[in-house]
């Protein structure tokens, strides 16, 4: 028998706590015979993508938020206003 476990995500707001989390989940993981692959794994990473979240140390976001701000955005539909639009922004 096989089992595989794709991810396992240690998030924390300062590095001693996240190291300490680390250690445990490596201890934990040992005592029942289960190992992971080093070449796969991604480790003190700033922030990440799973699935449809943004996940980092202040919070999990899901993505479809961030795009909604932007959807929310008015842009010029006029010559003219595209004009004074980049005017102002430069």
């Amino acid at each position: 028998i096989y089992a595989y476990i794709n991810n396992i995500i240690i998030v924390s707001k300062n590095i001693e706590k996240y190291l300490k989390y680390i250690k445990t989940v490596l201890d934990i993981l040992d005592k029942v015979y289960v190992y992971i692959s080093i070449e796969k794994s991604f480790i003190a990473y700033p922030s990440m993508r799973l699935l449809s979240y943004i996940v980092n140390s202040e919070r999990v976001a899901k993505m479809d938020d961030r795009i909604a701000i932007f959807k929310k955005l008015k842009f010029p539909n006029i010559l003219k206003t595209l004009k004074q639009y980049l005017s102002i922004v430069e």
